[in-house]
């Protein structure tokens, strides 16, 4: 984290960062240091000559909004003057009404409305009379029907009887047919070889449907049974075959042709690498008695030879010594020679003693150096012996001596992975040993499962015969369909019962037609005596209506002449009182006119109008003259003439006005401009006076790159720390994980099919990660609901197991926990819990069949416990 903090390379941020970001600041602000007085006195000329601008603005501003004040004050006085001035002209123009009524208008539209309503009803009444004396002519007496009239009577009083007998002969008719057709359609239902007498024959009691329904429970029930043991087999035999076509595969890309003999091979080789281990050992061993013996070597031929510096010493001595002796001869002085004789004496003695030690070492150490060859080559043959051994056992070429240390290594660990593929490949085919037992088990099995598929075979063939036989007892089509005979039988149930009510429907028909013709001779008899027209195309109960009718007819035709005779004295009063109420509105109308001085209603209401918008325009000149007061108290300096108003014109005012209106915004617009710019010069000029000298910013900038100097040493650290520790913390967790864990890895491997091989926790977690087959970690939230529960089960079947070897024995209960599984993954379940099962008791609760099919499939006998309140079947195994 703290690397972070000083620089995050993916997301451009931390303390580096924010220095690098000063350190540009910085550098862009002394770059702009240079030309500060120059900017300040051009800053400081712009600024006052924009407060002088600001200045003449603002009084050309103050000019133009009074003017435009003017203009305004002159359009909002003209219009109600102007108005005032038109209602005053109006107003003389109206006549003066002082003998009008009071209340005249309202007097005569009440006269009016009455009179009109007179009127209406006097026409009324006028129509009345004119009817009602026209009925009075044109109503006769009939006395037709007055002799025949009980006759009539009797007829009418059967009229309900009979049209009881007609509607129900009209339904049962409707019946029939309705019931005709549904026959015929079903009858098409059940085929074009179906006819009314074969319908009549099929059975349709109650015995036959027993035996209809037990015949089919029984061969669908032999049906079921068959189809259950063929997908029982053939799921049997399609995983057999899978397991088996997958075991040839595996056998033949790894070229076995016998398990067994490739298991000892495989167990031999196992032994030849861990022999492999200890020649690794003994190698290295001659490997280094020989480098022991050749650094002795090496340190010997060292430690012979004479110093430089002694030799130097002695050549020094025998030149100092001949340099005398010749100095001496040549200037005859016997000092100097005898000095040099000395000298040379000397260094002749110190060579020869050197010389002397030399011999006399080299004599001691031969023997020495002979046997740390000896010993060397003795070393060297049997690391080839060795090293042969290693190449016949790991299949490589014997060149170890030109092989580096860190090759030697990666060989070293090559040979741990050997035996760990060795170990590997034991175990895999012993796997597959225990699958080729497993199959031959299976095909035992199906053999068995085969004999009795035919079993099941003929029990169908025999229950499909007396089905057959049992459909053409019946009467019924013969089909191997359960469902199609059924269809077959509820159809003709159902045709047989409409043929019988059809029938019935028919019998109906025919009694109430017989019942109504006896009827209808006996009113034509009644008709014939009356002499009465014959109605053609009418039904009893039509004729009858209209015979009833024609009584009814002749009943009120008196009745009614007696009662329009009263109705048309009660008019006829009705229209004199009328006509007075008439007359009488006539003289009060007259009378109002003749008070107004006019001669018509029209001429009336026309002098009301003009009284009352005389009154309207009083008020309106009144409420103009406040307004004009109130507008003049506005302005009370700003006087206005009258011959000013009479020169204004609108459309030029208002275009003065917009112009006014449109360069006061622009003067405001330039104002505000000018104002922000001068803002901006003003705070120009106190960044400016305010602004720090170049030396504190490179003072600064110093500073800055000795922090970042020092964040660099500290990332790099950090990162070598981090590093260092990431390696050590992975290496932890491979190495010391709990051993309950290790187990829960291995039952999680088998569960899942090899797919998630390994269960660990971080260090310093609590959280469980499980790797894949292909290296990839998973933390327990991105599992599937399957894969977690395997999990879970893994882990508690590791935590048996450990209680199990502190002592601590307890049976095991499982319920349903296969229910997320897909197949492949409940068969390596079930596997895997009998193999969990081989040392402890295990219980095993479940409700789904399959489930238990798998256990008996190995042999693990279910028992079924006792049904629940609900009808629900549990499994146990």
């Amino acid at each position: 984290r703290q690397a972070f903090e000083i620089a995050d390379l993916e997301q451009r941020r931390g303390h580096l960062f924010d220095l690098s970001g000063q350190y540009g600041s910085m550098h862009e602000a002394l770059s702009k240091t240079d030309g500060l007085i120059n900017r300040y006195e051009s800053h400081l000329t712009e600024c006052r000559q924009l407060e002088s601008q600001q200045e003449n603005r603002r009084e050309r501003l103050s000019r133009l909004k009074r003017e435009r004040s003017n203009y305004r004050y002159m359009q909002r006085v003209w219009n109600p003057w102007k108005k005032h001035r038109d209602l005053q002209n109006e107003l003389r123009m109206l006549p003066e009404g002082i003998h009008f009524p009071a209340e005249g208008l309202s007097r005569l539209e009440k006269l009016d409305a009455q009179k009109k309503a007179a009127e209406e009803q006097l026409k009324k009444l006028r129509r009345d009379r004119s009817r009602l004396k026209q009925a009075l002519e044109a109503d006769k007496s009939h006395t037709e029907l007055r002799d025949h009239a009980s006759g009539v009577r009797a007829l009418i009083d059967l009229k309900s009887l009979v049209e009881s007998a007609e509607r129900h002969l009209a339904n049962v008719s409707a019946d029939a047919a309705m019931l005709k057709a549904e026959l015929d359609e079903k009858l098409q239902t059940l085929g074009s070889d179906w006819t009314i007498n074969r319908l009549a024959e099929v059975d349709t009691s109650p015995q036959a449907h027993l035996q209809l329904s037990t015949s089919a429970r029984n061969y669908q029930t032999a049906i079921s049974r068959r189809a259950r043991h063929r997908r029982k087999y053939r799921k049997v035999s399609d995983a057999h075959h899978q397991r088996q076509s997958e075991l040839q595969d595996k056998l033949k890309r790894q070229n076995i042709t016998s398990l067994p003999q490739a298991i000892r091979e495989a167990e031999r080789r196992l032994v030849d690498l861990e022999n492999l281990a200890q020649l690794s050992v003994r190698e290295a061993e001659y490997e280094q008695r020989i480098r022991s013996a050749k650094t002795q070597l090496e340190k010997q031929d060292d430690g012979r030879e004479i110093p430089w510096w002694g030799q130097s010493m002695l050549t020094l001595f025998s030149m100092v010594g001949g340099f005398l002796i010749i100095a001496g001869l040549v200037q005859s002085v016997q000092t100097s020679w005898i000095i040099g004789w000395i000298y040379l004496l000397t260094g002749i003695m110190g060579g020869g003693l050197a010389w002397s030690l030399r011999q006399h070492f080299e004599m001691d150490n031969d023997g020495y150096s002979r046997r740390l060859h000896s010993e060397i080559e003795t070393c060297e043959r049997e690391l080839n012996d060795v090293r042969g051994r290693i190449s016949r056992i790991s299949g490589e070429v014997p060149h170890r001596r030109s092989i580096p240390a860190e090759l030697q290594n990666r060989n070293r660990k090559s040979e741990t992975e050997l035996i760990q593929q060795a170990s590997q490949r034991i175990v895999d085919l012993q796997a597959m040993s225990r699958t080729q037992e497993k199959l031959q088990k299976t095909r035992k099995k199906l053999s068995v499962q085969r004999g009795k598929l035919g079993e099941y075979q003929r029990d169908v063939s025999a229950t499909r015969q007396a089905w057959c036989d049992l459909l053409n007892q019946l009467g019924i089509r013969e089909t191997v369909r359960t469902s199609e005979a059924f269809l077959s039988w509820q159809h003709a149930v159902d045709a047989q019962q409409t043929w019988q009510q059809w029938q019935a429907s028919k019998d109906d028909v025919q009694r109430h037609q017989e019942l109504l013709n006896q009827f209808r001779e006996q009113m034509e008899m009644i008709a014939g005596r009356m002499s009465l027209r014959s109605a053609d195309g009418l039904s009893l109960s039509q004729t009858l209506n209209n015979w009833q009718k024609m009584l009814h007819d002749f009943d009120q035709s008196h009745n009614s002449y007696l009662q329009k005779k009263r109705d048309y004295s009660q008019v006829v009063k009705q229209y004199r009182d009328a006509e007075t109420k008439l007359n009488r509105h006539q003289d009060d109308l007259s009378q109002l006119l003749r008070q107004a001085e006019v001669t018509s209603p029209e001429e009336f209401r026309r002098r009301a109008k003009q009284l009352q918008r005389a009154e309207e325009l009083r008020a309106l000149i009144s409420d103009l003259n406040d307004q004009l007061n109130s507008l003049s108290k506005e302005e009370p300096e700003l006087a206005i003439a009258e011959e000013d108003l009479l020169r204004y014109e609108s459309n030029s005012n208002q275009e003065r006005i917009e112009m006014l209106d449109l360069e006061i915004e622009d003067l405001e617009k330039d104002i505000a401009d000018s104002q922000e710019k001068l803002g901006r010069m003003r705070q120009t000029l106190a960044t400016l006076e305010s602004d720090t000298s170049a030396d504190d910013l490179r003072t600064k900038q110093a500073r800055i790159l000795d922090r970042a100097s020092a964040s660099l040493r500290d990332l790099q650290a950090n990162r070598i720390a981090s590093s260092a520790l990431s390696r050590l913390t992975a290496e932890f967790e491979q190495r010391f994980q709990p051993e309950t864990l290790a187990r829960a890895s291995e039952y999680l491997d088998k569960l899942t099919c090899g797919k998630y091989n390994q269960v660990r926790t971080p260090v310093g977690s609590r959280a469980l990660l499980i790797r894949e087959q292909n290296g990839l970690s998973r933390n327990v939230g991105e599992l599937s609901d399957g894969t977690r529960e395997q999990l879970f089960l893994a882990i508690r079947m590791a935590l048996i197991d450990t209680f199990a070897e502190d002592g601590i024995e307890m049976p095991v209960v499982f319920d349903d926990i296969f229910v997320n599984f897909d197949q492949q993954r409940t068969e390596a379940a079930v596997e895997t819990l009998l193999d969990f099962a081989a040392t402890r008791q295990v219980l095993f609760f479940t409700c789904h069949q399959h489930l238990a099919t798998m256990f008996e499939d190995q042999q693990i006998e279910s028992i079924w416990l006792p049904a629940l309140a609900k009808g629900e079947t549990r499994l146990a195994g």
